[in-house]
């Protein structure tokens, strides 16, 4: 995904979206500061967390979406609680140790490949002090995400003054390789029927329930709790997430 690009659009979705802040919150405050968010976008969950008393590192990749951070952390008045770093957790972790990490919204994912995967937990267990808490949001693969393939998808809509702001996705899903190779289309439709359009490819590579156990031992940590909802409800087959909370062994 082309972040850089993307970043304008990031906001008008997922600015307002909070149902997952009091399950980070919630974990947050058993193991105080600093906190480390990886994928943390354009702040839609560091800056709430700072607002409420923690410390943060924010480890985005895309410069355009640390701007968009930045500028919100300002104007809620809470950027000397928080250090940004532009650079991708494959490469490596900022300084710790950390008493909590978390990766939101199939972040994780997008590091797609199982090589890539292990690297980014390897780095973390390395960031975080024993014993820390690893909080994973990732989506869970179950038999209806899986019958998505081929189709094509309204994520949303908005209105944006006289003009009607759209979000598709078209999904390709190949269970065998564990892949989901998807095009974020965003369509801006005027008055007149005039209408522009912008395409964004982006892959995943989803991760099965038990393989996430092990890839999570094999790293060096134990799986403490998964969910399967942000009402931290227990994780079920046909759960929407999996919510994976971790100790660094």
């Amino acid at each position: 995904m082309n972040y850089e690009a993307f970043a304008e659009f990031y906001d008008r979705f997922f600015g307002d979206f909070l149902d997952d802040l009091a399950f980070y919150q919630g974990y947050a405050e058993r193991a105080g500061s600093p906190l480390l968010e990886v994928g943390c976008g354009t702040g839609r969950l560091t800056v709430p967390l700072a607002a409420a008393g923690f410390h943060l590192t924010g480890l985005e990749a895309a410069g355009a979406m640390l701007e968009r951070a930045r500028a919100r952390a300002e104007a809620a008045g809470v950027a000397d609680r928080i250090r940004w770093v532009q650079g991708d957790a494959i490469r490596g972790i900022p300084d710790g140790p950390y008493p909590m990490a978390f990766i939101p919204l199939n972040t994780f994912l997008h590091f797609d490949s199982l090589e890539a995967q292990q690297a980014v937990l390897r780095h973390l267990h390395r960031a975080l002090e024993p014993g820390g808490f690893l909080l994973l949001d990732c989506l869970n693969p179950d038999a209806a995400f899986l019958a998505e393939h081929g189709q094509v998808v309204l994520r949303g809509w908005q209105e944006e003054g006289s003009s009607l702001l759209l979000w598709f996705e078209a999904r390709r899903v190949d269970a065998a390789a564990q892949r989901l190779e998807l095009v974020i289309l965003v369509e801006i439709l005027n008055p007149d029927g005039t209408w522009r359009r912008w395409a964004f490819p982006s892959s995943m590579r989803f991760v099965w329930p038990g393989e996430l156990r092990l890839l999570l031992e094999g790293c060096g940590f134990t799986v403490e709790a998964m969910f399967g909802n942000y009402d931290l409800s227990p994780y079920r087959e046909d759960s929407p997430q999996m919510l994976v909370v971790a100790r660094r062994r």
